[in-house]
């Protein structure tokens, strides 16, 4: 069972942890099903969800790993339309076009945490043909294994544009890329001494991107063909020995490993004897990430309250989990990307060469009202008509600073209501709520895959029962004697004939008593203001807190 592991980690014994989890009669329920489904995906629509209780969690996770039976030739189209984008924005809806629609959301996912992995930005690069082509080939190796990825990653041109490869040259050596293979892209600080960044510059020497900046190429005469010592061995190293020495270090595996770990499981640094199984198996396998992605998203671990709510959502997965949870039919994907950017993940514009930092600093001040703003536009359908997105208002893959819009009050009784299809009201009533305990039960679900806490379920039963300002009763006047003014004294006029007079003060309005909570019973769940205010409700639901955990 899930709980059966010690709530204390570092009394969970390793091999226990990793073990498949095979849940008890009812264990496989909602909110297992949505925690698997945003890690290894990016949110399940409600269809997801059912089918994945009806098929079980073998049958569920091995869906996962191959992706829809079409997944093949999708990819295909795919990588065939992305080729003919020349305008960035273009590039970025492609991308989440794949993520959502690609039949595979696996392989999207970890296209995402390698592409951070990698971390190259179009802001240096100025090429969209190579930010498409590097993401071809993250896709090509996202569940494949790293030995073969590292070198293609080392040849790709968008990463030899990025990281100065052409400026290494034999007799002046630049240490850019040498120092990255090893501290971020494979071993990770500690690891390794200046010493072999130094000779790993020597070998690296001549690999550079051609005159066009379309393709690698290899300058022999600009290469530095000497003896170069690395990790204490000795030899006419090339780059291709540079690749095969990093992924033969024991380090290597520990470093992917860890963070993968983070990405998967919990942004809660482990144990080390936690993750060893996981590193050995790596390392026997040759670096298999499918196989270790299977361990990990199969296990009695990630099934467990050490991995439940304990990673922060990207940018990403906060914004598309939020549509295929709420909207019944496919959004303008243009529509989400000007807010990405806002909430600090410009797709193919990592800020730096470490990538974005993650975790609680996704979240400041800025970004949290991009992410307030995003849900207001999903919970009350604010989506383009034609299909087509809006403009956005900046879009640049550089890391510049992003114009937030201040919320608006949204007057939700003469808002016209969205259009069916993207209405957050047709899914949560497609399950036929008999009351309105009922919908908050459902609103709840579809968000949390679980039921809200006690608190806050009152809460939103009480506003959902409390009539909205327009819906009350108007303020009545005053009946009965005038009472007494307590103001300062009215000031005197004079009439026509000079007669001093005062005059009467303006008697100020009493204040209205606020709208009470209506008997259940009393209330319309069909009608326009109920629905209102549900549309309201879940964009409530979806700026707190707990919305923000993954």
């Amino acid at each position: 069972m899930a709980d059966a592991l010690s709530s204390d980690l570092t009394k969970v014994d390793p091999s226990e942890a990793w073990k498949p989890w095979k849940p008890a009669s009812g264990e496989w329920n909602r909110k297992w099903v949505s925690h698997l489904y945003r890690r290894a995906g990016f949110g399940a629509t409600p269809a997801e969800t059912d089918k994945a209780i009806a098929d079980g969690l073998s049958k569920t996770l091995a869906h996962f790993m191959t992706g829809d039976p079409d997944a093949a030739d999708r990819l295909e189209l795919l990588t065939e339309t992305g080729k003919y984008y020349t305008e960035p924005v273009n590039l970025r809806v492609w991308w989440l076009y794949a993520m959502t629609e690609g039949g595979h959301p696996l392989r999207e996912k970890l296209a995402l945490f390698w592409h951070n992995h990698f971390a190259t930005s179009y802001a240096k690069v100025r090429s969209t043909k190579l930010m498409y082509e590097q993401n071809v080939t993250i896709r090509k190796h996202a569940l494949g294994t790293f030995r073969p990825f590292l070198l293609d990653m080392s040849k790709d041109t968008a990463m030899l544009v990025w990281l100065d490869s052409n400026r290494n040259v034999k007799g002046a050596p630049n240490e850019n890329y040498a120092r990255e293979v090893m501290e971020l892209f494979s071993l990770g600080v500690g690891n390794y001494t200046e010493k072999d960044i130094q000779e790993a510059a020597r070998a690296l020497t001549g690999w550079h991107h051609d005159a066009e900046v379309q393709k690698f190429e290899f300058n022999r005469e600009l290469h530095d063909d000497g003896n170069k010592t690395i990790f204490g061995k000795t030899g006419k190293w090339s780059g291709e020995d540079v690749v095969r020495l990093c992924c033969d270090q024991g380090a290597c595996a520990k470093f992917l490993v860890s963070k993968l770990y983070a990405f998967l499981v919990s942004e809660t640094p482990p144990p080390k004897a936690l993750v060893a199984p996981l590193a050995d198996q790596f390392r026997k396998s040759d670096y298999d990430t499918a196989a270790l992605v299977k361990t990990i998203l199969g296990s009695r671990l990630f099934f467990s309250e050490h991995a439940y709510h304990k990673r922060v959502k990207w940018p990403v997965e906060c914004a598309l989990g939020a549509v295929r949870s709420a909207t019944g039919e496919r959004v303008p994907l243009a529509d989400v990307v000007d807010p990405l950017s806002k909430m600090g993940q410009a797709l193919f514009a990592p800020p730096n060469v470490k990538g974005w930092r993650t975790g609680t600093d996704w979240l400041n001040s800025a970004t949290l009202l991009a992410r307030n703003n995003f849900a207001e536009k999903v919970a009350v359908g604010d989506w383009s008509r034609n299909g087509r997105g809006r403009p956005p208002q900046q879009f640049g893959f550089v890391a510049e600073p992003t114009k937030i819009d201040e919320p608006k009050p949204v007057d939700t009784a003469s808002a016209p209501a969205p259009e069916a299809k993207h209405d957050v009201c047709t899914t949560i009533f497609a399950a036929n709520p008999k009351d309105v305990a009922a919908v908050v039960t459902q609103m709840s679900t579809l968000l949390y895959g679980e039921a809200a806490a006690p608190a806050q379920v009152k809460k939103l039963e009480t506003f959902l029962l409390t009539p909205g300002p327009t819906a009350g009763a108007a303020p009545v006047a005053p009946k009965g004697p005038k009472p007494k003014s307590k103001g300062p004294t009215p000031p005197e006029t004079k009439s026509a004939d000079g007669t001093k007079t005062k005059s009467e003060p303006e008697p100020k309005p009493k204040k209205a008593e606020p709208p009470k909570p209506l008997d259940p019973k009393d209330v319309k769940l069909d009608s326009p203001e109920f629905k209102a205010r549900v549309r309201e409700a879940y964009h409530a639901m979806m700026c707190l807190p707990e919305y923000q955990l993954n």
